[in-house]
């Protein structure tokens, strides 16, 4: 049996798009498993495998260092067919898994460049500045990725130019009876 890993630093373990539509979906057909950070310890639920690497560091910048290497560490661990990760923080670590001759999709659900324009916190002057910096650097990567899976088609357009395995999955909501099912699942 093939072995699957999604892998999120931000998102929370039981997030619509990660765990219901995907991880879900596939745990069906393969071993699946899902790393998090949020501290509520390692489960299994759905027939998905959810290995928890601890509570979420606050800043940033330490999430995007060190709980990037934890996951990282963790992916290499499990040694998974394929990996599947869902944040800008986490190219790094797709970049590593590339270089060690495994499969890698980045599910990009934003566009964190432009996203980054917007940011009323960061100073007016570093916005432009960062904003290239990190379009340079998702872009890089983006072309040693296997797929690119986005939410949206105007970013998939933006990564079609870099990768030509790019293709968008919106994000649209769920029916009713599967809202209703994971408003149960949540109150159990």
């Amino acid at each position: 049996m093939n072995k699957i890993c999604h892998i999120t630093t931000v998102h929370p373990r039981y997030d619509v798009r990660i765990f219901h539509k995907e991880c879900k979906s596939l745990s069906k057909y393969y071993e699946v498993y899902l790393i998090v950070a949020d501290g509520l310890g390692d489960d299994e639920k759905d027939n998905v495998n959810i290995i928890d690497i601890g509570l979420r560091q606050t800043s940033r910048l330490k999430r995007a260092i060190i709980d990037s290497e934890k996951a990282f560490k963790k992916a290499l661990d499990l040694n998974c067919d394929l990996y599947h990760f869902h944040d800008p923080e986490l190219v790094k670590i797709g970049v590593k898994l590339r270089k060690k001759g495994k499969k890698v999709i980045y599910d990009t659900h934003e566009d964190l460049p432009r996203q980054i324009l917007g940011k009323p916190y960061l100073n007016k002057f570093i916005k432009p500045v960062l904003s290239k910096l990190i379009e340079r650097q998702e872009n890089k990567a983006a072309k040693q990725f296997d797929y690119i899976c986005c939410a949206t088609p105007y970013i998939r357009d933006r990564f079609k130019k870099i990768n030509k395995n790019t293709v968008d999955i919106n994000n649209f909501p769920i029916t009713d009876k599967q809202t209703e099912e994971i408003a149960f699942e949540k109150k159990k």
